[in-house]
């Protein structure tokens, strides 16, 4: 009797599914019908299915996350509806504002997380916002957890290798790119907002840019890892200089591993480091710390360079390393690239220590300038223009 009782109780359960998966499938199909964001070829448009608020916006990257810029309006579907011009080519981010809350985008399974902020995001194509559109020569990218000495950790980094590095063939080496991220990043932030992996997958399958691995480590010294895993910080770390002079555990931790786990070439002429804002002031004191190691660098809208813009002092490179600029041993790197935003209020201290290094005969020397402020538009620009001066 009691096993016709749980054939007939099963019997129910499973044709009680059915409709719960319908009604489920409906929800999702009424979802789908709306779309957003939807491109023209010269226009964009947002909706959003709220019919019981009573006001909605759109805060968007380009026009300077103001929600009074983008205002939506109810049609009598209770869909909020705003059309507007495409902006010009790049990779933008936005939130839906909803009557004063910040909300992503449902329809829009394209998001992108900055520290503990995520937005929804948007490539309009065209001129270099290409870059950043996936390649059909993909490379790989590998979450690898690696012992570090420096504060008794094991700690998570990303690795980029391009579409044609194979870990069987021990004959070809690889030159490597060690890329920092700036303060309330971790070792997604160069994977996920600075479309890193996409960048190098097209310029390498186009010729211009040499195939090189990319290491994208977390530059916080008390962080296991992005801080999206859950993992408690480390209270009991070493004590540094400062924010910039913190990453010895490059050199130290990370190179050795690089070098023991995959097949790359192990001098300077094969390796680089490159940040933006905290990761530049870092790759400044690897890379001049360590010339016999790393023979290009790359500092993006550097905190430090530029550090009298943000209330600290004057950046003065003889300070951190005395006899600087009279000393040859600094003045030895293939590339020293050195970049800002025009709308950033470093860009002084950075082309101030440009005029330096120029005056004082530095080789290498590469500035560029991009518009845009503190932000990853400038950034991303930044990288796809570095990575073609490598490795040549």
């Amino acid at each position: 009797m009691k096993r016709i009782f749980r054939v007939l109780l099963l019997t129910c359960c499973l044709a009680i599914l059915p409709d719960v998966s319908a009604q489920e499938m409906s929800s999702l199909m009424f979802r789908a019908r709306v779309k957003s964001p939807e491109l023209s070829a010269d226009s964009i448009t947002f909706r959003f299915v709220a019919p019981k608020a009573r006001k909605v916006s759109v805060s968007a990257s380009w026009l300077g996350y103001n929600p009074s810029a983008l205002p939506l309006t109810q049609g009598k579907d209770g869909i909020w509806t705003a059309t507007v011009a495409l902006p010009a080519p790049e990779l933008y981010t936005y939130t839906f504002i909803v009557d004063g809350v910040s909300m992503l985008d449902p329809s829009n399974v394209f998001v992108q997380r900055d520290g503990a902020r995520y937005m929804n995001a948007v490539l309009a194509s065209g001129g270099y916002a290409d870059l950043y559109a996936e390649s059909n020569q993909p490379g790989n990218v590998e979450h690898v957890w690696y012992p570090s000495a420096e504060n008794d950790m094991v700690r998570r980094m990303y690795v980029y290798t391009p579409a044609c590095y194979d870990r069987n063939d021990r004959k070809t080496k690889y030159p490597v790119l060690y890329l920092l991220h700036g303060g309330g990043g971790d070792e997604d932030a160069w994977s996920t907002l600075g479309r890193t992996c996409q960048i190098l997958d097209n310029l390498i399958a186009q010729g211009k840019a040499k195939p090189m691995l990319v290491v994208m480590p977390n530059g916080n010294p008390n962080q296991y890892a992005a801080q999206t895993l859950g993992i408690p910080v480390k209270t009991d770390v070493k004590t540094y200089p400062s924010m910039f002079d913190n990453y010895a555990s490059l050199v130290a931790d990370i190179v050795p591993y690089i070098e023991k786990n995959y097949n790359v070439i192990k001098n300077r002429k094969g390796r680089a480091v490159a940040g933006l804002s905290m990761g530049g002031g870092q790759s400044f004191f690897i890379a001049f710390r360590n010339p016999d190691k790393f023979a290009n660098v790359g500092i993006f809208s550097s905190g430090l360079i530029g550090s009298a813009a943000i209330g600290g002092e004057p950046f003065d490179a003889e300070s951190h390393f005395p006899g600087f600029y009279t000393d040859p041993k600094y003045n030895v790197f293939d590339v020293l690239y050195l970049s800002c935003g025009e709308q950033d209020g470093r860009i002084d201290g950075m082309l101030d220590f440009k005029e330096k290094l120029e005056a004082n005969h530095f080789k290498g020397v590469v500035w560029e300038q991009y518009p845009g402020n503190h932000e990853w538009k400038v950034w991303r620009r930044n990288l796809a223009s570095f990575v073609q001066l490598l490795f040549r």
